[in-house]
C-alpha cells in the first residue's frame, strides 16, 4: 500500500440509512455543517460532491471569493496555475494604485 494512501473505513447506516461522514473526509473536500452536497449513483457506487452554491446579485467579498474558488475547483492545472498567475497580477496592480 502507498504510504499517501489511507486505509479504508467502515461505516453503519443507521436505521433510517443516514451514515456519518468521518471528519477526516468532510475536511479534505471542506465539507462544513450547512452545506450542501450533491449524492448520485456512479457506476460502482455512491458519489458525494460539495456543491458551491453563488446567490445572485450578491457582491460581497465573501459571495465573489466562492464564486472564484468554485470555478477554479473546476479548472485543470495549467488554467489554474494561468488564472493564479492573473490573479497575482491583479494584486500587484491594485496594491500599486493604492500606494
Amino acid at each position: 500500500m502507498c504510504s499517501n494512501q489511507k486505509k479504508s473505513q467502515f461505516k453503519i447506516l443507521d436505521t433510517q440509512g443516514r451514515l456519518v461522514i468521518p471528519q477526516d473526509i468532510r475536511d479534505k473536500a471542506d465539507i462544513h455543517k450547512g452545506d450542501i452536497v450533491e449524492i448520485k449513483n456512479v457506476r460502482n457506487g455512491i458519489l458525494i460532491a460539495k456543491l458551491d452554491i453563488v446567490k445572485l446579485n450578491d457582491e460581497s467579498i465573501e459571495a465573489l471569493q466562492n464564486m472564484v474558488i468554485s470555478s477554479a475547483r473546476k479548472l485543470d492545472k495549467k488554467s489554474l496555475l494561468m488564472l493564479t498567475k492573473k490573479m497575482v497580477e491583479m494584486a500587484e496592480r491594485t496594491e500599486e494604485y493604492n500606494d
